[in-house]
């Protein structure tokens, strides 16, 4: 994650900031409390500097939509643009220190744009990620992709793995940075856990970081990204300088392989939600009643090795 994306932008309205608070205080992460601030900020410095929260109606928020448009954004990002003003009227609504606040501007809006559900991309087969994998060379990264594929977590997820995150006699894994500020252990399979240990014999240096550059600094998602681009077109999984979303392979890509894997075997979904971290607020209950010993017999008998 870029520093920038860390930051909380301070808003000239009180209420704002609170929000924020409150959002920090129950777990959201870094990268959504960014969003959620930096899309206020624009909304209530730039385009309305004059208008307070109380005094916010769907007018605005339909000027405000007009300019997003005028941007030539797609339905999803705009979509998202006002999520978090509807976010911070909800919360703000619940509060009865905000008693002028007693209406969502945003959420009339977002009735009116369907989100977008995107296919599932051509090539985001077990093939082609059992092909990408073989092709990555460098040893680190091999494992990385292998990890993203066999679990489906996210590569920002992957690449802040420690080494005591990494128990391979117990056959799991820990990831303590999931969307949503959640903490889970994931199952692996033999095949992972022989790969950990390989690697744990050729990594350099002694530290607590799993996955380290050569001068001992944690690696970027950004590195990742490029190496798994990089050998999806030396594998022939897509062509170089790919940009369709159907078409092109990313470390996302490897999520979507290990969902759709894990569906056609006939893994539980709340086994597969917790697998994958799944951050919506419904399904935040099934992390404290998923049973791992149940959950990694389960991924046992679904997974497929990638023979790498």
């Amino acid at each position: 994650m870029k520093e920038w994306e860390k930051t909380i932008l301070d808003n000239k309205h009180d209420a704002v900031n609170q929000f924020l608070q409150s959002k920090e205080n129950t777990g959201k992460s870094k990268r959504t409390l960014n969003a959620y601030s930096r899309i206020l900020q624009k909304f209530y410095h730039e385009h309305f500097p004059e208008l307070t929260p109380q005094e916010t109606e769907v007018r605005h928020v339909e000027q405000y939509l007009g300019a997003l448009n005028h941007r030539g954004l797609t339905q999803n990002t705009k979509r998202r643009y006002l999520e978090s003003i509807s976010a911070f009227f909800t919360w703000a609504m619940k509060r009865p220190r905000f008693e002028d606040i007693n209406g969502n501007p945003a959420a009339v809006l977002l009735e009116d744009i369907p989100k977008q559900v995107r296919n599932r991309p051509d090539c985001a087969t077990w093939e082609n990620a059992k092909k990408v994998v073989k092709a990555i060379n460098d040893p680190r990264d091999k494992v990385i992709a292998a990890f993203l594929a066999k679990t489906g977590c996210r590569v920002t997820e992957a690449v802040n793995i420690r080494r005591d995150d990494v128990m391979t006699d117990e056959g799991f894994v820990r990831l303590r940075e999931r969307k949503g500020g959640k903490q889970t252990v994931v199952p692996i399979d033999g095949e992972m856990i022989r790969a950990f240990q390989r690697f744990e014999v050729l990594r350099h240096g002694d530290t607590e970081d799993m996955f380290v550059s050569m001068k001992g600094n944690r690696i970027g998602r950004e590195r990742i990204r490029r190496t798994i681009r990089s050998a999806a077109v030396r594998a022939d999984v897509m062509e170089e300088g790919e940009t369709r979303f159907h078409k092109k392979f990313t470390p996302h890509t490897f999520r979507s392989v290990f969902t759709t894997l894990m569906r056609n075997q006939g893994m539980s979904d709340h086994i597969l939600q917790y697998i994958r971290g799944d951050s919506e607020q419904d399904i935040m209950d099934v992390y404290t009643r998923v049973d791992r010993t149940e959950a990694r017999e389960e991924y046992l008998e679904c997974i497929k090795k990638l023979e790498f």
